[in-house]
């Protein structure tokens, strides 16, 4: 439990102001009880290309901030199921409610739907991962680093392995949370970083919480055998 418990409280505690989070140029899965699962890849000049489930088309349209909106306009021929508003001109929502709905998202075109027509394959409204897509689109491609949008108290920040252990001494949230992955190695499951369990028991003193549980799951990996857990165990000592 204590490696997702982690993930959680940067959501829930505030921390410092956070900067915009730049959109252009990044690839973006939303899910919506609704629509469902969609990907729209939102160019730097403002033009946006969506992949929307069931549609065997991708629809090229247009983005754009509003103040605290975001709008997209797509084309005469579309519709919104969900509004109800024929394509053409922009629809805006609270970018916040939008920001909130993006479970993920990778910096570039990362699945080639810039100037497409037809779809790769009818994408299904269940979840899935750009790691999945990328996977199916273009075989064998590392994935750029993987990045988490959340709402926190401060404003929209976009969570990744990198900014995490980047912003690891900023704070108590910020070394609470980069402790986790420095203990665990990995970021939403995908190994990130190599496992420092000196790093990650330092920046949990100094977050103020109990390492407690770092400790037992440590001690389980030392009765196994595990030699980077037995000899952080005799470097912490008694």
């Amino acid at each position: 439990m204590l490696q997702i418990v982690w993930l959680i409280l940067l959501v829930l505690l505030p921390g410092a102001a956070a900067a915009a989070e730049p959109l252009g140029g990044y690839t973006h899965m939303s899910v919506g009880d609704f629509h469902g699962t969609q990907v729209e890849y939102l160019a730097l000049g403002g033009k946006s290309w969506l992949w929307y489930p069931g549609n065997k088309f991708i629809l090229e349209g247009r983005w754009k901030r509003q103040g605290a909106d975001i709008c997209f306009a797509y084309g005469a021929n579309t519709y919104n199921p969900a509004t109800g508003q024929r394509g053409g001109g922009f629809e805006c929502m609270p970018f916040r409610l939008y920001w909130g709905g993006v479970v993920e998202r990778m910096q570039g075109d990362v699945l080639g739907l810039t100037g497409r027509g037809k779809v790769p394959f009818v994408l299904r409204k269940e979840r899935t991962t750009l790691e999945q897509l990328l996977a199916r689109t273009a075989p064998g491609r590392k994935p750029p680093e993987l990045e988490v949008p959340i709402n926190t108290p401060s404003g929209q920040v976009a969570m990744s392995c990198h900014s995490l252990l980047a912003n690891a001494d900023r704070g108590a949230t910020d070394a609470r949370n980069a402790a986790g992955i420095y203990f665990y190695g990995d970021f939403l499951g995908k190994p990130c970083v190599t496992p420092d369990y000196d790093r990650a028991f330092a920046l949990a003193r100094k977050a103020g919480v109990s390492v407690a549980p770092y400790l037992r799951v440590l001690r389980e990996r030392a009765a196994t055998g595990n030699p980077g857990a037995i000899a952080a165990l005799k470097r912490l000592g008694p």
